[in-house]
């Protein structure tokens, strides 16, 4: 199975390894090929400007696996609700042509630890991923609820215990948990 993730620093970064952890992670689970496109600080406009570099110009997947709109909701550089549908807009119509709906997972933005992050918070997280839902079910792709399945776990808070301990980026208990999401996912829709 080929996999390609592309998105913000959630899927992007390496917390003990020389690749991304979510790549560590996945290819502890599966047996797959994972091109990681993700880049750390873009948003849903970037993204969509970016198309070209991160999936059309790479090697065809079996599946495409987008996170975005961390950076969207963050309040010193906020993209508006509107606006960031209209970008989710352009993502989705921009890659049908090359992913068949079945084939494209949309993931929420995470949750936050609202004690550690002064940037974000769970009612704006949950704001913007109500749009990724939306936009994901006009085109019929798949989606992953992040949020709120890290706000229904036990020991929430050691999901950020990392390198950053930013209350944001995971350490391996989020990218683990993450990871079973995206398997979880894969095989419901593979079946």
């Amino acid at each position: 199975m080929k996999l390609l993730l592309t998105g913000d620093s959630i899927i992007a970064r390496s917390e003990n390894h020389t690749i991304p952890e979510l790549n560590f992670q996945l290819q502890k689970m599966l047996a797959c090929d994972i091109q990681n496109t993700a880049i750390s600080g873009i948003n849903s406009g970037g993204l969509a400007l970016s198309l070209p570099n991160l999936v059309f110009n790479q090697p065809k997947c079996d599946y495409l696996i987008i996170l975005v709109g961390t950076n969207d909701l963050a309040t010193h550089k906020q993209v508006s609700l509107h606006q960031f549908e209209s970008n989710l807009e352009l993502i989705a119509s921009s890659i049908i042509w090359l992913y068949y709906p079945e084939k494209v997972i949309f993931i929420t933005p995470p949750a936050v630890d609202e004690n550690k992050q002064r940037v974000r918070n769970n009612n704006l997280v949950m704001e913007y991923g109500n749009i990724v839902k939306k936009v994901a079910r006009e085109y019929r792709f798949s989606v992953i609820d992040l949020a709120s399945k890290m706000l229904a776990e036990e020991n929430f808070p050691q999901i950020f215990n990392g390198k950053k301990n930013d209350g944001l980026h995971f350490g391996v208990n989020g990218y683990k948990l993450l990871a079973n999401l995206i398997v979880k996912k894969l095989n419901q829709i593979s079946n």
